[in-house]
């Protein structure tokens, strides 16, 4: 058995009925943006279990952070940035981030692990990133949901203020403080 039929075999257990997005990206997608490239998908499983069972996963990618000219103000804009607002005297509008593309528990195996648990792990992975390659924002889109809205602010996402239309998913932006950002200690 090759090593993408035994992935596709683990994966097919993982059940989310509450989001059919998740499982079906994990299912049916999450192995073919890997071998691309465009994306990493991270499992959460107990190791003190016998078999290999996915808790959760989660999934990173790199994306641009678009801002429409004029949505934002100088301020927000140049704390986005972290520098300035203005770049060769134009408006700021484009911000590299890490997205957290997907992320969800397994049905199979109920109060096993807390949504914040898997953003716990999710946060640590990126900070992990974030030593060797920078970056200071990190989004996700999400259902306008209490519990996941407040979750999300929990771990100081906000949402990005714009207009959304009925069923548009909301963006959440976190920008890494001074004190989150994690400096490399190795040498070159």
């Amino acid at each position: 058995m090759s090593d993408e039929e035994k992935a596709q075999e683990l994966i097919s257990i993982f059940v989310c009925e509450k989001d059919l997005d998740i499982e079906s990206f994990l299912k049916n997608r999450a192995i073919q943006f890997e071998k691309l490239g465009k994306s990493r998908t991270f499992f959460i499983y107990d190791e003190d279990k016998d078999e290999f069972e996915i808790l959760a996963y989660f999934t990173l990618a790199i994306q641009v952070l678009k801002i429409p000219e004029g949505m934002l103000s100088g301020n927000k804009i140049k704390k986005l940035d972290g520098l300035s607002a203005n770049m060769r005297g134009n408006r700021i509008t484009e911000f590299p981030s890490i997205l957290i593309g997907q992320l969800g528990k397994n049905e199979m195996y109920p109060g096993t692990i807390s949504g914040s648990e898997v953003l716990e792990y999710c946060l640590a992975k990126i900070l992990e990133g974030q030593v060797r390659l920078g970056g200071r924002i990190i989004m996700l889109e999400c259902k306008d949901t209490p519990y996941l809205v407040t979750l999300y602010e929990k771990f100081g996402f906000n949402v990005l203020e714009k207009d959304y239309e009925e069923g548009e998913l909301l963006q959440m932006i976190k920008v890494l403080e001074e004190d989150e950002i994690i400096e490399s200690k190795e040498e070159f």
